[in-house]
């Protein structure tokens, strides 16, 4: 069947990020997926409808991971339907191959996403937000999809190349380093954070009392982020709430 174009590898591209776009209880992502993967079923099994039929019966089955770790997934199993339709590849090792990945990079991906990366980026724009509230949540967007959009380039790019090669990308990629220094970060800044809004508050209502006391709460967000992030809990509604604080002392 020859392999993907770019055309066809720029449609499945784009089309994961609607991995969510029709979740439901039965299956989470499979909708999703399924509608991702469409293209290159379609120029896979282009002169043979049948086979499309039950190649896109088999990507409606139960699936489920984090949606920015998607991508690698998505990328592998693309260049296994191509193996398929060549008669290379046993259908069945396409479901075994997703079943075998979605659970791990599921974990993967909430630990370095929404526990590290969102919370990272989250607090550096409340800072920000303090100058002016658009810096603020451009911070937080270019922080994030930095790594966010990079990710899903790189994991699908990978997974284009085959199982082998997206398992590398997954082991040379480091997120437990990178999930470990952006949660440590994410505490600092949630720190520097509470510094700073306490010596606004301190410089506003005036006396050496309240710039101590707001210098202590700041030392308690510190110690306070720093342990949820080691019992691997995620901060991002104290974040998302000190953003809101935040916003509300400039507009004041």
């Amino acid at each position: 069947m020859g392999g993907l174009t770019q055309a066809v590898r720029r449609k499945v591209w784009w089309r994961q990020f609607l991995f969510q776009g029709c979740w439901n209880y039965e299956g989470m992502q499979n909708v999703g997926f399924a509608y991702s993967i469409l293209p290159a079923l379609r120029h896979h099994y282009r002169e043979r409808p049948e086979d499309l039929i039950r190649a896109l019966k088999r990507h409606l089955e139960y699936f489920n991971t984090h949606p920015a770790m998607g991508g690698v997934i998505l990328g592998a199993t693309a260049r296994m339907e191509e193996r398929v339709a060549s008669g290379e590849v046993d259908p069945r090792a396409i479901g075994t191959f997703k079943v075998g990945l979605m659970g791990s990079l599921g974990a993967i991906g909430d630990s370095y996403f929404w526990g590290a990366l969102k919370p990272m980026a989250s607090v550096a724009g409340a800072i920000l937000s303090l100058l002016h509230p658009v810096l603020g949540i451009a911070a937080l967007l270019v922080l994030y999809n930095l790594s966010h959009v990079s990710v899903r380039l790189k994991g699908f790019a990978a997974g284009m190349e085959g199982e082998e090669s997206a398992v590398r990308f997954l082991k040379g990629a480091g997120f437990t380093v990178r999930t470990e220094d952006r949660k440590i970060l994410a505490a600092i800044l949630g720190g520097a954070y509470a510094g700073v809004l306490g010596s606004k508050t301190a410089f506003l209502f005036g006396g050496a009392a309240p710039a101590v006391a707001f210098f202590l709460v700041a030392l308690i967000t510190v110690h306070l982020l720093t342990v949820l992030f080691r019992k691997a809990v995620s901060p991002s509604e104290i974040l998302l709430f000190l953003l809101i604080i935040g916003t509300m002392f400039l507009w004041r």
